[in-house]
């Protein structure tokens, strides 16, 4: 009988733990943005981080289109992971931040190194999702149109 109920639950807690990760992620990155923020061509805000962490899901759910739904979600767990990881390297440095302000090279250098490693872990687990290696130049394709729109021009 538990087994059962836990069935008919499982979507709901999965719904819920995409949300509170999706929050996380958001709330993080809007901390990152403030060091950051005179070099951003936009006002970043949690709802643009949370637009953007959608925004990557349905993306790539359009490069999968001809795969299974199941798979379509495994991906999204795994997206929603790798971001989490993201936001969680950059804890310290936005701990270290609130006692002594770090510099905007500083943050953006390990900014990168962070990303740098996202993306060795996204690559890892696409090839044990079994998943094409495609993605994961989608993931960087993203990822640099972002960057885009979001870094002021310098002229």
């Amino acid at each position: 009988m538990t087994d059962a109920r836990e069935a008919r639950l499982a979507p709901y807690f999965a719904v819920f733990g995409a949300i509170a990760g999706i929050a996380i992620i958001a709330r993080t990155l809007a901390a990152f943005a403030r060091i950051v923020q005179p070099y951003l061509a936009v006002r970043y805000s949690v709802w643009l981080e949370v637009g953007m962490v959608v925004g990557q899901v349905l993306f790539q759910w359009l490069v999968m289109a001809r795969r299974s739904w199941p798979e379509r979600l495994r991906y999204s767990g795994l997206v929603l992971g790798v971001s989490g990881l993201g936001a969680v390297l950059l804890w310290p440095l936005l701990l270290l931040n609130i006692f002594a302000p770090v510099t905007v090279p500083t943050a953006v250098g390990c900014f990168f190194a962070i990303v740098a490693l996202m993306f060795v872990v996204h690559w890892l687990f696409v090839g044990y999702l079994k998943l094409p290696r495609i993605l994961c130049a989608t993931w960087v394709l993203y990822r640099l149109f972002l960057l885009a729109f979001l870094v002021r021009a310098p002229w």
